[in-house]
This record gives structure tokens, C-alpha cells and sequence, in this order.
């Protein structure tokens, strides 16, 4: 099977991590069928030119910031059977955490990000507070090879005011999964020095009004 279903205690103490810290980690989270399928899928954007230098913000505070962050995107559409799966198991988790948290999140979007050698992303949070446009931020690595001489990784502090040395370093190693609160948690991704593949992802609620739609992107 490409995508089995998760592991319920797995799931349940990652989610009771994120309740209890505003973010958990899961290594071996994803099948290395899965990954293998992802990466191939990842590779294809970036052969076929659809990856594109991400930017920061949404809708009129988009903007291409360089000194900021430095990574390649393109968007998850479902349209392999690899982003298919990947976004059933995103179903998944939205799930269980309605169920825990009760925290009413509505859709997911998410992208591929390539970090060149040298891509890195400097400290920031991924939604401001009161936004409430991503709720619950999910990453997943890609790279199978991974040593420590090839950096890229995730540096985790545990509130905005806190800027001591962060409480978590993740290493981006295949099929490991982080969830963080968006509008709460800090992070940061460190210089990487070899080529490194991501997945990144948000939970969303329905910010939709009578005068404005919102749509996932």
C-alpha cells in the first residue's frame, strides 16, 4: 500500500504534544514507498519548470523577499497518485485534531519547497495572530540521504517573545512530520549545504464573510 492509514497512538501523542507544547514531531510518519513517490513528483516540478522562488505573505503583502528566505515552490494539486495519497493522510490528521482540539479546521493546502545549497528561511511565524487564515502548520521531509555535513534544519522555539536558543532542532530526515501552531510557534530553517526537499502544509479555518470568499489560496 502507498499511503497506509497512520498509527492512532502515534497520531494521538503527536497531536497531544502540539496541544501541550504548540508543536510535536513524528519521525518515520511517512511510508518510504510514499516519500520515494513524492520526491519523484517533487523532481518533475523542478524538471518541468513549475517550481517557482517562493514568496512571503498573502494577496496584497505577497511580496519576494530574498534576505528573508530562499526556496523554490509549487503548489499540491493531487494530481499523481503520490500527492493524491499524501493529502489523504493530511485528511487524516485534519480529523484528529478536530477531534482533540476542537479547532474547527476547515481545508489544507500545501506546497513543495526545494532548498538550493545556501536556501535557508529566517526566524518568523507562518500566520499572525488574530489572522486566523493557518491554523495548524504541518511539514514533512523528503530526503532520504540526509547527513549532518547537509544542514537545513528546523529550529523550533516555543513562543514569539522567546528568543533564547530554540527548544527543538529537527533534522530533515525522510518521513518525519512536525505540526506547529501557527500564529504561536517561531521557527526557523538553517542554511542548507546540499539540495533539500520538503513538504509544507497548513490547516486552515473558513474565514469566509458575506462581503469575502476565502478560498485555500
Amino acid at each position: 500500500m502507498l499511503a497506509p492509514p497512520f498509527d492512532r497512538e502515534a497520531i494521538d501523542q503527536l497531536i497531544g504534544d502540539l496541544a501541550d507544547r504548540g508543536f510535536g514531531v513524528l519521525t518515520d510518519a511517512i511510508a518510504a514507498p510514499l516519500v520515494d513517490r513524492l520526491v519523484a513528483d517533487c523532481i518533475a516540478r523542478e524538471d518541468s519548470g513549475e517550481m517557482a522562488r517562493a514568496a512571503i505573505g498573502r494577496e496584497e503583502a505577497h511580496t519576494l523577499e530574498t534576505r528573508i528566505r530562499r526556496v523554490d515552490a509549487a503548489w499540491l494539486d493531487g494530481r499523481s497518485d503520490g500527492e493524491a495519497a499524501f493529502l489523504a493522510l493530511a485528511e487524516q490528521i485534519r480529523s484528529a485534531i478536530n477531534r482533540r482540539l476542537y479547532l474547527g479546521l476547515f481545508e489544507f493546502e500545501a506546497q513543495f519547497l526545494t532548498y538550493p545549497p545556501g536556501g535557508f528561511y529566517a526566524r518568523h511565524l507562518d500566520s499572525l495572530r488574530g489572522t486566523r487564515n493557518r491554523i495548524v502548520s504541518m511539514v514533512v521531509y523528503l530526503n532520504s540521504d540526509w547527513e549532518p555535513a547537509h544542514g537545513g534544519e528546523l529550529d523550533i522555539w516555543s513562543e514569539k517573545d522567546d528568543f533564547g536558543p530554540p527548544m527543538a532542532t529537527v533534522a530533515p530526515r525522510a518521513g518525519t512530520m512536525v505540526l506547529m501552531l501557527s500564529e504561536e510557534i517561531p521557527h526557523a530553517v538553517r542554511s542548507a549545504n546540499a539540495q533539500r526537499r520538503v513538504i509544507a502544509g497548513w490547516f486552515r479555518v473558513n474565514a469566509s464573510t458575506g462581503q469575502r470568499a476565502d478560498p485555500a489560496r
